[in-house]
C-alpha cells in the first residue's frame, strides 16, 4: 500500500478491492496480493461481503459483489447495459468476465 490516504482501513479496503479487480481470489491469495495480515484480510472481506461489495464464486473465491456492479452501472449507462451480459456470461461459464473501457492508451475494468 504505497498510496496511503492517511485512513488505514480505507487504504486496506481499497487494496483488497483492487486485488479482486484483477481476478477472483481465495483468502490466501488476497493475503499475498495485499500484504495484509490474514485476520485483517478475512475481517475486511467478510464485512465487505456482508454489505454486498464482495461476494464468493462457486469455488468460494472472493469476487466483486453486486453492489459494486450497481454503483458502476448507475455511474455509466453503457456499463449498466453491459453488466447484465457480463453477469450472465460469468454465471453460464463459471469463468470470470470483465468489460473494459478505453482510457487513452490504457484500459479500465
Amino acid at each position: 500500500m504505497d498510496n496511503s490516504s492517511g485512513v488505514g482501513v480505507i487504504d486496506k479496503t481499497v487494496a483488497l478491492l483492487s486485488a479482486l479487480a484483477e481476478s477472483p481470489c481465495s483468502l490466501a491469495e488476497l493475503v499475498t496480493a495485499t500484504g495484509l495480515p490474514r485476520p485483517t484480510t478475512h475481517r475486511l472481506a467478510v464485512a465487505l461481503e456482508h454489505h454486498g461489495l464482495v461476494a464468493r464464486d462457486a469455488d468460494g473465491r472472493f469476487v466483486h459483489g453486486h453492489v459494486l456492479a450497481s454503483w458502476t452501472a448507475n455511474a455509466d449507462p453503457w456499463l449498466g447495459r453491459a453488466q447484465l451480459a457480463v453477469l450472465r456470461l460469468r454465471d453460464q461459464t463459471g469463468e470470470s468476465a470483465q468489460v473494459y473501457r478505453r482510457a487513452g492508451d490504457e484500459r479500465l475494468c
